[in-house]
């Protein structure tokens, strides 16, 4: 097993080019199953303005012999309410399978658990299996589902707990172990009802989610 150390990318000199072709080669496995990954192909200046920004921390790991970086990880953060949204959990393709993205993991809830954040969210398509099994495997339930008029999917979403405060936080109690199944299950179910109610299979928009969208943008004016 090979050795790693996590650290940001504020903490260590990787270039944003090399964050990008390492997040287009980890997610070719998700297009050779049939699956939209257009979005990996953001523009490289796109790319860099995201991971730059001053609410994004991005997660690496590197080889401690070769200093090969290995994987990466972005999370935006939400500080007001505390929790941190991964996204593009990416491994280089000759070292999945050697449990680099779960170590990566208990470094940054480590990180966000000094930095007072309560929770640690996902989403990944369902027909990735192997990344569904992997957030089941390392402490997420599943809390939400939805489908996207973008891609060619419907995805799962995640919530993993990593520093409940029941003193602060009263309604944290619904995440301790013994409740977490539970009220994940309950959010599931209540998020599925509502986005069959409101799109398509395909991800279009039903004439219950046409009429949604107009009242929500009629209380946003």
């Amino acid at each position: 097993m090979r050795e790693i150390i996590v650290r940001t990318t504020k903490d260590t000199r990787v270039q944003a080019e090399a964050l990008y072709q390492l997040r287009i080669a980890s997610f070719a496995q998700w297009e050779e199953i049939g699956l939209d990954i257009s979005t990996a192909y953001m523009p490289l200046q796109q790319f860099t303005r995201i991971i730059n920004h001053k609410t994004v921390w991005v997660f690496v790991a590197h080889d401690t012999t070769t200093d090969e970086l290995l994987a990466m990880h972005i999370l935006r953060l939400n500080k007001r309410k505390g929790f941190a949204l991964g996204d593009s959990l990416a491994v280089i393709p000759e070292a999945k399978h050697e449990g680099i993205a779960s170590r990566m993991l208990q470094k940054e809830a480590e990180r966000l658990n000094m930095a007072g954040f309560r929770y640690l969210c996902e989403a990944t398509a369902i027909p990735a299996t192997w990344s569904v099994n992997w957030h089941l495997k390392n402490g997420y339930y599943i809390t939400g589902y939805k489908r996207s008029d973008k891609k060619n999917y419907a995805s799962y979403t995640f919530c993993k707990p990593i520093a409940l405060d029941l003193r602060h936080h009263p309604l944290d109690i619904l995440w301790t172990r013994r409740l977490a199944p539970i009220t994940a299950r309950l959010n599931f179910i209540a998020s599925y009802i509502i986005t069959c109610l409101v799109k398509t299979r395909t991800g279009q928009l039903t004439p219950l989610g046409r009429l949604a969208k107009r009242i929500l943008r009629g209380m946003k004016k």
